[in-house]
């Protein structure tokens, strides 16, 4: 990458309010240092209760990653952060294989359209169901990014070729 290629992409960052961002291999490690770094800047700037909420989604999207992670080797994914004005935005994105998108856009068209009670109604049906199962495949994650969220979800899938997708999702809180 050239120096003006870098000047121009940080500028953008800052133009985009990114306060953090990330691209490459997602691992447990990895979330455990951006989340201490999240954390310490979150102390500094926000009140605890809002804290525990941005905190919360940020390890909701990290873990979806790792578990859900992409369809190559090395698990690459992406984390952004913004803070526009008080309202604090994080997406999560990786890319996944096109045969996965089907069951995932259907949970998330429900969740989409679902109002705050509906949503808390489904978290408990899925704990209901998940009878103690914690990790991958448990279904719950995106229901607590929504639970959290203080505006609805967003989230994209972009083809990328025959049999793979880059799925990002949004919280804004």
């Amino acid at each position: 990458m050239e120096f003006n290629q870098a000047i121009k992409m940080r500028n953008n960052l800052r133009d985009s309010h990114v306060i953090m961002a990330y691209n490459g291999m997602v691992s447990d490690e990895l979330m455990v240092t951006l989340a201490e770094l999240l954390k310490n800047r979150l102390i500094a700037h926000d009140d605890p209760k809002r804290s525990k909420l941005i905190f919360s989604v940020f390890m909701e999207g990290v873990q979806n990653l790792i578990w859900h992670g992409s369809i190559h080797d090395d698990k690459s994914g992406m984390i952004l952060i913004t803070d526009h004005g008080g309202v604090i935005t994080i997406m999560c994105g990786n890319r996944i294989a096109k045969d996965q998108t089907k069951d995932l856009r259907a949970r998330l068209q429900q969740i989409e359209g679902a109002d705050k009670d509906t949503i808390r109604q489904l978290y408990r049906e899925g704990m209901s169901k998940a009878d103690g199962h914690e990790g991958p495949g448990s279904g719950l994650g995106l229901l607590e990014i929504a639970r959290r969220s203080s505006e609805p979800i967003r989230y994209s899938f972009e083809e990328i070729d025959d049999h793979s997708v880059d799925f990002i999702i949004a919280a804004t809180i």
